[in-house]
C-alpha cells in the first residue's frame, strides 16, 4: 500500500523552498532591521536635539 499525506503547500509557490531557505531569510530579514536600529541609534541624538530647538522656539 502506498499512503502519501497531501500537503496544503502541493503545487504552490511555498513547496520548493525547504527550512534552510526560510531560516536565512528570516535571520538576514533580522540583521538587517537591526543594523538600521543601530544606525537610527546612533543618529538619534540630532533629531532630539531638533526637536527640543523647536519646542524652545515656541515658548
Amino acid at each position: 500500500m502506498n499512503w502519501r499525506h497531501e500537503s496544503i503547500l502541493d503545487g504552490t509557490t511555498f513547496e520548493f523552498p525547504r527550512t534552510g531557505f526560510w531560516i536565512i531569510h528570516v535571520f538576514g530579514g533580522l540583521f538587517l532591521m537591526l543594523l538600521g536600529m543601530r544606525t537610527a541609534v546612533r543618529r538619534a541624538p540630532l533629531p532630539i536635539v531638533a526637536y527640543r530647538l523647536l519646542k524652545m522656539l515656541r515658548q
